[in-house]
């Protein structure tokens, strides 16, 4: 699941990168920002929220074990939501 969402995002930031007129060091670095905080942080989050539920007593429901991954669809969302307002604002 990480290796799929890794892969797809990276993908969609390189192709709206490329996609992109401006291809100096600046944009550069604001694109990785956007990769950082959409999928770096959100895959960190979600390590944090699955250790903790490793902690917790067995049985856990299977919602409660699917909230790792809520971390990382805000993070894809995000990029989504910020890719929009780029284009908007150009």
């Amino acid at each position: 699941m990480v290796a799929i969402n890794v892969a797809g995002t990276v993908a969609f930031i390189s192709v709206s990168f490329w996609l992109e007129r401006d291809h100096s060091p600046v944009m550069l670095l604001r694109w990785a920002v956007l990769f950082g905080s959409t999928l770096i942080f959100p895959m960190y989050l979600s390590g944090k929220v699955e250790a903790a539920l490793a902690q917790l007593p067995k049985p856990v429901s299977p919602a409660l074990r699917r909230a790792a991954v809520y971390p990382v669809w805000v993070g894809i969302l995000t990029l989504g939501a910020a890719l929009a307002l780029v284009q908007r604002l150009r």
